[in-house]
């Protein structure tokens, strides 16, 4: 038999795509896609863009075309070495916008030609959070959808806030959805209440402009004195520049006439914890959100059980948490800050300037 050429593969694969889905819906559809995918590498990972067929969609299934995805600390640590797994050929990335182009025959409710985003998990609708959830993490245990066409189960896509831009919207499924819950999750925030909020990342702006809107006042700590202004000129009440004040705790109490914050969002994770609970209002909330100095800090349980103050872990959030922070981004007008949107040819550029931490807000690759 004479071997297939890549002609011929390409043919094959878009009849495979056709049994899939109705002709009408992929007249103008490729045979084939790019995706970035994980490489190994003698230290690790790297991203590589490869072209390979076009995915084939299930019954419960939505085909979308990416038209903009953005990046989270999660990608950088993709790269380093995992001895216990293997993520050779995992598409990388969990946020993305495009639009629907096929629909599998039994989804509801989700359209040809609809604005929708990615989630960051795969099937969590609604309800408490389970294990079986961290199954379905895209670009971490499955694969992500950095692509120009990706299949995904209707369950982990939602529609995009009216307003947005494919750019803004890409920046929501991950750091939105994590900053709307570490904000509104066992605490509703009052006009007035103190809120302190660490670095100015896509999870930190991003509370910020949610507890802002609320009517909280909000302190915010970087260890640049350039990234504090801009978080002033976002609406932050107070700046605190960690490296040239680092008992910061004691300044949030000053500034709040020993009052201390009434919820605080921790990324900072080991290294700031200890400070976290000092800074705490009596029946404060402490939301641990990252771990960016890495996990398994300490927390003063008698810190905690002086101020009758509470803990809560973050991890994203449901499908449901995500259109209730839809509405609330449309009926407020808000939009999400991007530092800098690259070009996808420009995508090793994009990851180097995650890693540099010289941005504030999101960072977006506009996919053309």
């Amino acid at each position: 038999m004479r071997a297939l050429t890549a002609t011929t593969i390409a043919a094959l694969s878009l009849c495979l795509v056709n049994a899939a889905h109705p002709k009408s819906e992929l007249q103008a559809l490729p045979a084939t896609t790019r995706e970035l995918v994980l490489e190994r590498t003698e230290s690790g990972y790297r991203w590589n863009l490869i072209t390979t067929t076009l995915p084939l969609i299930g019954e419960h299934q939505v085909l979308v075309r990416v038209r903009a995805v953005s990046l989270n600390h999660g990608e950088l640590d993709m790269l380093q070495p995992d001895p216990a797994h293997e993520h050779a050929g995992l598409i990388v990335g969990s946020d993305a916008a495009g639009d629907v182009v096929a629909v599998g025959n039994s989804v509801h409710g989700i359209h040809k030609g609809e604005r929708v985003t990615s989630l960051y998990f795969q099937d969590w609708t609604d309800g408490p959070f389970t294990q079986a959830i961290v199954a379905g993490q895209h670009g971490w245990t499955s694969d992500g959808v950095f692509g120009d066409y990706i299949a995904l189960d209707d369950t982990s896509v939602a529609p995009i806030p009216i307003g947005l831009t494919y750019e803004e919207a890409a920046t929501l499924p991950t750091a939105g959805l994590t900053a709307w819950t570490a904000v509104t999750e066992s605490r509703q925030i009052s006009r007035g209440d103190v809120v302190l909020i660490q670095g100015t990342g896509g999870v930190s702006v991003f509370s910020m402009q949610f507890a802002i809107v609320m009517g909280a006042r909000v302190i915010v700590t970087s260890s640049s004195d350039q990234k504090l202004q801009r978080a002033l000129a976002l609406g932050a009440h107070d700046g605190i520049n960690y490296r040239t004040t680092p008992a910061w705790d004691g300044r949030v109490l000053e500034l709040t006439g020993s009052h201390g914050a009434d919820l605080v969002v921790d990324v900072g994770g080991k290294d700031t914890l200890a400070l976290s609970v000092k800074s705490l209002a009596d029946s404060g909330v402490l939301s641990v959100v990252g771990g960016l100095s890495g996990y398994d800090g300490t927390i003063s349980a008698m810190g905690l059980l002086l101020k009758r103050a509470r803990v809560q872990s973050i991890f994203v959030g449901s499908r449901a948490d995500y259109l209730r922070m839809s509405a609330f981004i449309t009926a407020h007008h808000i939009h999400p800050v991007v530092d800098r949107v690259f070009p996808l040819e420009q995508y090793q550029e994009a990851l180097q300037y995650l890693k540099s931490g010289g941005f504030v807000g999101k960072i977006v690759i506009r996919w053309q």
